[in-house]
């Protein structure tokens, strides 16, 4: 059996757009950064994973929530740069409630533990999404529900069927009319692209944490996450970065290399 010519087709338009979306992107500074994050954050996630054989089945629980994070932030660009807006958006909302979970855990170890050999009935009732973004808030003393406002956000456009999410579909964002298939919509992708990293920045930052591998390899991946993170916030958020603090990081990395 031959593939079929409208997949064939549809393939080729998909890739046709990619070319044309990076071409833009070119163009525009501030999307090539988005990209920048996201592509640190990904090495990130890759390069702390711990080995297969380790015995810390905390450690490989958390990896493997890392690589959902790798494979969840590899769709979003690969969907988001072929024109399909509000399918890379869905990614973006399972890498924001990932990030939350992460940032609980960072509260303390144990919960780690509990999350991973709790039952499924159990683990829903502690672990659910509210209870989590509430425990992060009363940690953090926020009063203002931003965690509930950008996690129902994404459910509204992208992860559940809702009359708003028609947005997503709209090759021209002032009028109505929706399309069927991808498009190439440069606000649309600036504004996917831009909430992947930040989403991106949240887990990872986490997840960095987290993590016990402590090679020099992990600690360079570390580093230079650290300093993407440092301008991208800087550029989109005017956060001046801790200079003094990175440039202690890396004068200890030096020195780690040349023993």
């Amino acid at each position: 059996m031959t593939f079929p010519d409208n997949m064939t087709r549809l393939y080729a338009g998909e890739e046709a757009l990619r070319t044309e979306s990076l071409r833009r992107i070119g163009e525009i500074p501030n999307l090539a950064s988005h990209l920048h994050m996201i592509e640190q954050a990904m090495n990130l996630f890759q390069a702390l994973l711990p080995e297969k054989d380790n015995p810390d089945d905390d450690q490989l629980t958390l990896g493997n929530l890392g690589i959902r994070c790798f494979n969840a932030l590899a769709s979003c660009a690969k969907l988001s740069l072929s024109g399909y807006y509000q399918a890379a958006a869905i990614h973006i909302r399972d890498v924001l409630e990932v990030a939350f979970l992460l940032d609980y855990f960072t509260s303390d170890a144990a919960l780690v533990t509990q999350w991973r050999t709790l039952s499924d009935r159990d683990r829903k009732r502690q672990f659910s999404p509210l209870v989590i973004r509430q425990a992060l808030d009363d940690r953090d003393q926020f009063t203002g529900q931003k965690r509930r406002a950008a996690y129902e956000q994404l459910c509204k456009l992208a992860g559940h069927a809702t009359p708003e999410g028609a947005v997503m579909l709209a090759p021209n964002p002032n009028e109505k009319t929706v399309h069927c298939g991808p498009f190439l919509e440069i606000t649309a992708l600036q504004a996917v692209l831009s909430e992947a990293a930040l989403t991106s920045v949240q887990a990872a930052g986490s997840f960095r944490l987290l993590m016990k591998a402590d090679d020099l390899e992990a600690h360079g991946v570390r580093l230079n996450f650290m300093h993407a993170e440092a301008e991208w916030l800087k550029q989109f958020f005017g956060h001046e970065p801790n200079h003094a603090y990175l440039s202690e990081l890396c004068d200890l990395y030096s020195k780690a290399q040349q023993e």
